[in-house]
């Protein structure tokens, strides 16, 4: 598993990959009655898990993957080399206590290599199993909490197949190498139950207990072939907290349909913060000690801002926002943001499939053969799980710039009042890439 980062230039593509595909994904789950909902997610969780999918397929099915995960963004020949640079650039170094105690077995006797995919793809994400030899599941974890370090960022990913899987050992030699998955042997079919059990068990050890159950009951069976698993956890203090004291627990949240009761934290201090008058929108960001992660959110003039924020967001908005934060002296700002949970799963079968991923899912079209030879595997379920949690301490976790004006810098503090529906986004600042999404139009505390 790659340790030291080769490229920092490919880590960066690696990042622009995952965020225009976040940015998609995004506007897709925002559709139609899900606009107004909660929505969290990790693009670098679900865009890991598939890339180490990504490995083994070919031919229509590899082509359709690209297009949908903006892999040609990057070159060929080093995209799985481009996200290992990404992996370790992003994550600490315990990132490869993922692969933690339990059993990691020798992988059952493999077919000779074929020529192995001139790809290298990323790595660090929550993505989570890919099941496929008839069914093949994909599955993304996500979870944060907050440790006794300041910034704590770290990713695991592992395979799990049944006993006398036959599996190109070029295929499981580069998820060690560009993902640092190593193949755990578990008994399928005797023990579908038990296997499943174990699994979400590395789960939770994985995202600090965050991430339970992520495999339902009967995920596993006799027709499972391969469990590909990846998890990202992220617990950070504030670089500047907010004092308990100054928290209102009777404060209201604005919604579309009126308003609730939240526990609003208030802090006046210097933040980084920029105004998007064609999105009428104010931009803050909330760095974490060390400034090596920050959170931004991006909160519109009007209750019901968030439509036309939505249709616009791109890897352009995001640069240009965080860009303009940046390059004047931080103004003085009023904060109130709510205390808040977001945690939520989706299966993304159907969502891939409406961006133009229909042969992975399809047990007569699916073409992962450079996993086993043949093409007997297929994506059955992709799911992914995430969480985030606000308080006074921290987070837990698991365009143009033309119109970007600065108002108010000299007469006296800004106010940033975020009771109303806002996007958030937490962003890595060495790799620029975004590490979890979402919005929040009804807290959850």
């Amino acid at each position: 598993m790659a340790t030291q980062v080769s490229d920092v230039g490919l880590a960066q593509d690696a990042a622009k990959a995952i965020n225009t595909f976040a940015f998609s994904l995004f506007r897709v789950l925002t559709e139609g009655g899900s606009s107004n909902n909660n929505i969290f997610f990790s693009p670098m969780s679900i865009s890991t898990a598939l890339a180490m999918t990504f490995m083994g397929a070919r031919g229509e099915t590899a082509s359709q993957m690209s297009q949908v995960l903006h892999f040609n963004i990057l070159e060929e020949s080093v995209l799985h080399q481009s996200f290992a640079d990404l992996r370790a650039l992003i994550f600490s170094p315990e990132a490869s206590a993922g692969e933690t105690a339990s059993q990691m077995s020798q992988v059952p006797s493999s077919k000779s290599s074929e020529k192995s995919a001139p790809h290298q793809l990323f790595a660090r994400l929550r993505a989570r199993f890919l099941r496929p030899a008839t069914p093949c599941t994909l599955v993304a974890a996500n979870r944060c909490q907050r440790p006794a370090t300041p910034c704590t960022l770290v990713a695991a990913n592992r395979l799990f197949g049944p006993k006398g899987l036959d599996v190109f050992a070029t295929f499981v030699d580069d998820s060690k190498k560009y993902y640092g998955a190593s193949m755990e042997i578990l008994d399928f079919i005797g023990d579908g139950e038990g296997s499943r059990q174990h699994i979400n068990s590395w789960v939770e050890k994985q995202t600090a207990n965050r991430i339970k159950d992520l495999l339902a009951a009967g995920s596993i069976d006799d027709m499972t072939r391969l469990v590909l698993v990846n998890t990202i956890y992220f617990k950070g203090d504030w670089a500047a907290k907010f004092d308990y004291q100054d928290t209102n627990f009777n404060g209201k949240f604005r919604t579309l349909g009126g308003s609730e009761n939240v526990t609003m934290m208030h802090q006046t201090e210097k933040f980084n913060y920029a105004r998007d008058d064609s999105v009428s929108s104010s931009i803050l960001e909330l760095p974490y000690l060390k400034n090596e992660v920050s959170m931004f959110i991006v909160l519109p003039d009007q209750v019901d801002g968030l439509a036309d924020l939505q249709k616009k967001l791109s890897q352009e908005k995001i640069d240009s926002w965080v860009t303009e934060a940046r390059m004047r002296d931080s103004p003085t700002v009023m904060v109130y943001l709510p205390r808040f949970n977001l945690e939520q799963d989706f299966v993304l079968n159907d969502v891939l499939r409406k961006m133009g991923m229909n042969d992975p899912f399809d047990v007569a079209k699916a073409d992962f053969s450079g996993m086993t030879g043949d093409k007997d595997v297929f994506i059955s379920k992709a799911i992914h799980k995430a969480f985030l949690k606000v308080n006074e301490e921290g987070s837990e976790a698991a365009a143009a710039t033309s119109w970007l004006i600065s108002k108010g810098l000299s007469y006296g503090p800004l106010e940033f009042m975020a009771d109303h529906p806002f996007l958030l986004f937490i962003y890595d600042n060495k790799s620029g890439a975004v590490l979890f999404m979402g919005q929040l139009c009804q807290p959850e505390q």
